[in-house]
């Protein structure tokens, strides 16, 4: 029974340091987007989260450790929303309407719209880290849609020669001009039916282009 209770209170410990760590990271990202990175102050962050700066610096190291864990976090959650949306039970043309549907839907959000041009503002102070994250975000999606793609395609008759480059591509023509001009305008929106359309224009275009019946 005692070592049931050291493991209960040991995994309760961990389940409040993983909570505590996202609404940190939460506090963070709320913070960097609204002030951008050369204007946020680390104090704000902990005097609205609680806790202290000594606590913040033994985590994260300085404020570039902070933005650099904002940055994963965020594409950590947005590679993990993709995944239930690749479902390899899907032919290819419905499986891809549904992941471009899901993606194009979360690039164009209120929160995307802000986390791309936090990244962009950043990049003149912290390009490292900017430059990171965008290669870094773009591939874990696209190893989601290739491991679809390298499942589903066989079945369906179809072969894909280099099925990460085929997703890199998927997702350039489901970005088109709209994620773009909604980080740059922002009244900018696509309606759902706007949104379909396009999507389903650019799974069509995909598949046309990319493999051959085998």
């Amino acid at each position: 029974m005692a070592r049931n209770s050291v493991a209960d209170s040991n995994a309760h410990s961990t389940d409040r340091g993983v909570a505590r760590r996202r609404v940190f990271l939460e506090t963070a990202l709320q913070v960097f987007c609204e002030r951008g990175y050369e204007r946020t102050n680390i104090n704000d962050v902990v005097r609205l989260v609680g806790g202290s700066l000594a606590t913040l610096y033994s985590q994260y190291g300085s404020k570039e450790g902070l933005f650099v864990a904002v940055l994963d976090e965020c594409n950590s959650r947005f590679a993990a929303s993709l995944c239930p949306a690749a479902d390899v039970r899907l032919p290819l043309s419905e499986g891809l309407q549904r992941i471009g549907e899901h993606y194009l839907r979360q690039a164009l959000s209120r929160e995307s719209r802000q986390f791309f041009r936090m990244i962009c503002a950043a990049s003149r102070e912290f390009p490292e880290a900017a430059r990171t994250c965008l290669s870094v975000g773009p591939n874990r999606l696209a190893e989601i849609v290739a491991e679809y793609l390298s499942a589903r395609a066989p079945r369906d008759g179809v072969v894909i020669q280099n099925p990460s480059a085929a997703a890199l591509s998927f997702f350039a023509l489901l970005r088109g001009p709209h994620q773009y001009k909604a980080i740059m305008d922002e009244g900018y929106e696509l309606s759902d039916g706007d949104l379909r359309a396009h999507v389903t224009e650019s799974v069509r275009f995909f598949l046309h282009g990319v493999g051959a019946k085998a």
